[in-house]
């Protein structure tokens, strides 16, 4: 999918009357996303900004959506959510102007938003390509740049994507979301399923799955029964990975 369509764009002189509610009045040198910059940077990233209004409830970019660009709240308030099963959302923050959001754009081209961003007032945000705003950024070392600001931000996004998530699901789906993160870091496939090359203890999955010891405990009695689970030689087995992830997703 592509981001929301760039009508009521403005792409010269778009400085004038900017309000921003809760925050008040605010230059393109005092955004705080922006302050560190040097001037020559602020300048050339005014250029290439493309700015345009949003009703309050409109979307700017939607979840999956291709990240392309880049935005910066230069008034109003943006919200960034998180879709959760059920046709639910997380509301994960409130952006006043001077924020920036839409950083998947920084990894791998094609890469697709993790979260819905919508105006929660009238908001004026500018946008500008990720191939721009590393240029912008690091001049000849764009692309060096590019490469460890993705490193870092993919990380960065997956924790808030995986605690984000656990707000809207129950705790059989954060069981078996934790065993499937335990699979892709220390699993070994074999003809048994995968086998979690680390010893993980029960203390260690509640703590992680943000329940009881005792309801996890029973928790993994469950999946045993059902045969999501197994142990062999003191390590835990996952013969149904797949089965494990569809109740991840649902739950």
């Amino acid at each position: 999918m592509l981001e929301a369509s760039p009508t009521r764009l403005r792409a010269t002189n778009p400085w004038p009357g900017l309000a921003a509610p809760l925050a008040g009045d605010r230059s393109l040198r005092g955004l705080a996303a922006l302050k560190r910059l040097r001037p020559e940077q602020r300048e050339a990233l005014q250029r290439r900004l493309q700015v345009r209004e949003y009703e309050r409830g409109e979307v700017i970019h939607r979840a999956d959506d291709e990240a392309r660009s880049l935005y910066v709240v230069l008034a109003g308030v943006a919200r960034l959510s998180l879709p959760s099963p059920g046709n639910r959302r997380v509301l994960l923050n409130l952006l006043p102007g001077g924020e920036m959001f839409g950083h998947a754009a920084l990894l791998e081209p094609g890469h697709p938003h993790f979260f819905e961003a919508a105006a929660y007032t009238d908001v004026r945000a500018g946008r500008i390509s990720a191939g721009d705003f590393l240029e912008v950024l690091a001049g000849d070392r764009a692309r060096e740049v590019g490469e460890v600001l993705g490193f870092v931000t993919e990380r960065w996004i997956a924790l808030v994507v995986r605690l984000a998530r656990f707000l809207a699901q129950n705790l059989r789906a954060r069981v078996a979301g934790v065993l499937i993160e335990a699979a892709r870091g220390f699993g070994v496939e074999d003809a048994r399923g995968h086998v979690l090359s680390l010893r993980i203890t029960q203390d260690a999955l509640a703590e992680l799955s943000a329940g009881s010891l005792r309801k996890v405990n029973a928790m993994l009695r469950c999946f045993e029964a059902e045969g999501l689970i197994a142990k062999e030689a003191g390590r835990i087995v996952l013969p149904r990975l797949a089965a494990l992830e569809e109740l991840a997703l649902t739950g």
